[in-house]
């Protein structure tokens, strides 16, 4: 069986924003060699997610508008950004961030496990892998774990 994991480095250019990361999926399923198996897409961060929909902008835009509606970013409180009383996880350029927190948790969206078939990953006609970014945009790393024969 074969085995290869490559990760690599993308940012969004702004908050709520999304990355087509299909091309890199299929990418690292190519260069694996693997023709049947599966590829784990795996996001290490949690203030964002990984996606499998379809890249539509009514589609993209319906989500980011109900998920902010139902977590809001702004005039609602979030004990995580209390830097007050949070004592957990802490840094020197800490930021409330509650919100994106909260978001991620909603969606468990931290990986997917994707077939590979005839040395490609299988999605489906119109899914594609997005990343949607819930915080600042920043350096996310998303790693690519292929496997198989």
């Amino acid at each position: 069986m074969k085995s290869t994991t490559s990760t690599v480095t993308v940012s969004t250019t702004q908050r709520y924003g999304y990355l087509d990361l299909t091309d890199e999926l299929r990418r690292a399923v190519k260069d694996s060699g693997v023709t049947d198996g599966a590829v784990i897409a795996f996001c290490g961060h949690t203030t964002c997610a990984l996606l499998i929909n379809e890249w539509e902008d009514g589609a993209l835009a319906d989500f980011r508008r109900h998920l902010t509606d139902l977590v809001p970013h702004e005039g609602v409180y979030y004990r995580h950004d209390d830097f007050d009383v949070r004592t957990q996880n802490m840094h020197e350029d800490e930021r409330a961030n509650g919100h994106a927190h909260v978001k991620a948790m909603l969606l468990s969206a931290t990986s997917h496990a994707i077939p590979v078939v005839a040395g490609d990953a299988a999605l489906g006609i119109w899914q594609r892998l997005i990343l949607f970014e819930m915080d600042e945009p920043k350096d996310r790393h998303i790693t690519f774990h292929v496997f198989g024969g």
